[in-house]
């Protein structure tokens, strides 16, 4: 134990950028007694281990050599996690408590006590175990070091706090949405947070920005997904593709007011993206309505293009400064992206089978005639 002491004390204080002067000035001791410790010719007191453990975030038995086993870990959370199913909250209160005075400086385990505390304040209303949960999510994330889940990390930790101040101290928890807000992702609970306290402007400026979000966010998906259930070249699949692009295209509907923006033209791309897939599915009669409502929608936007959403859509309270500017893959103009999707132009890695691709040749043609006759 004492040569694995000596070792950790090393190699703790190291990880922390400290120099053995520095150690013993923060402990009031000498650089000699640091050094006897670091060689193993002496060790702490208990006292002083326990300092050192907090120093160093630790627990006293990682400190000391030992560690918790997962198979303990597991143990821990699977009894708490029981507990908390059979709706035996002040059971695991007490098992979360045990687990924490054995284990203090744990990650896997102040994170779990963390987890158990924000479950029983939610299930039961209990805002007095309020304060405990933030301040045990605010030590997990000070030895989030010790983190190796991959489903964890820093940001999913800030974000449990932050919404656990914003019920009972909107400031500060507009400030710590603010620290997490990366590409907007918080823009929905900042925005409802504005709302909460009379913000109104300052809300529905970021409610707009949520908006844009969703927008955006849901022609990926619908288109990502569909190309995905058309290379399976399977019809209910194929099927399934059309109905996506579909749900897209109404919320474009009930968002656009008919003026010229940046989703007249993704309509007239997910329209033709529809028309392949029809094509596929043999029912070239609809195939052509979509092409021809694709090539209107083209032609529209290709006479006053504009690369952007701002004022020019529906439920649109941005303040002025707010004016997103979109751009893709495809080309600038409508027509030019409809001839890339044809093209395959921008998957040249990953392109659609051959086989699929000779189905949607009633569509491309089609659309060659129509560009062609008008």
């Amino acid at each position: 134990m004492q040569l694995s002491l000596s070792e950790n004390i090393k190699k703790y204080r190291k990880e922390m950028g400290l120099t053995q002067e520095e150690l013993a000035e923060a402990f009031g001791i000498t650089i000699g007694a640091v050094s006897k410790w670091e060689s193993g010719s002496t060790i702490p007191d208990i006292m002083t281990l326990i300092e050192l453990a907090d120093f160093f975030n630790i627990s006293v038995d990682v400190l000391l050599g030992y560690s918790i086993s997962s198979k303990s870990v597991d143990d821990i959370k699977q009894k708490i996690n029981t507990l908390l199913k059979e709706a035996r909250y002040d059971e695991a209160i007490s098992e979360t408590g045990k687990a924490l005075i054995r284990y203090p400086a744990n990650f896997k385990i102040v994170l779990e006590a963390a987890k158990t505390y924000n479950v029983i304040t939610a299930a039961c209303g209990y805002k007095k175990y309020l304060e405990k949960t933030i301040s045990l999510y605010e030590s997990a994330l000070r030895l989030i070091s010790q983190n190796t889940d991959p489903d964890v990390d820093e940001f999913s930790i800030r974000l449990c706090i932050a919404e656990l101040k914003s019920q009972n101290n909107p400031e500060e928890a507009l400030a710590e949405f603010k620290k997490i807000n990366y590409m907007g992702i918080a823009d929905f609970n900042i925005a409802k947070i504005l709302m909460d306290m009379d913000r109104y402007d300052e809300s529905m400026d970021r409610f707009t920005r949520v908006l844009v979000s969703i927008l955006i966010k849901s022609l990926q998906y619908s288109s990502t997904m569909a190309i995905a259930l058309i290379k399976t070249d399977k019809k209910s699949n194929l099927q399934e593709a059309r109905d996506i692009i579909d749900w897209c295209l109404k919320i474009y509907d009930a968002t656009t007011d008919n003026n010229v923006s940046y989703l007249t033209k993704m309509q007239a791309v997910l329209l033709i993206l529809k028309g392949m897939v029809l094509s596929c599915l043999g029912d070239y009669s609809s195939m052509r309505i979509c092409i021809d409502d694709a090539y209107k929608l083209a032609r529209k936007f290709d006479k006053a293009p504009v690369n952007g959403l701002a004022g020019k859509i529906r439920f649109w309270h941005a303040f002025e400064d707010y004016k997103p500017m979109i751009y893709d893959e495809l080309g600038p103009g409508a027509v030019q992206s409809i001839d890339s999707l044809f093209s395959q132009e921008p998957n040249p890695i990953n392109p659609l089978p051959e086989k699929i691709l000779k189905k949607m040749d009633p569509a491309e043609k089609y659309w060659n005639e129509i560009k062609t006759a008008k």
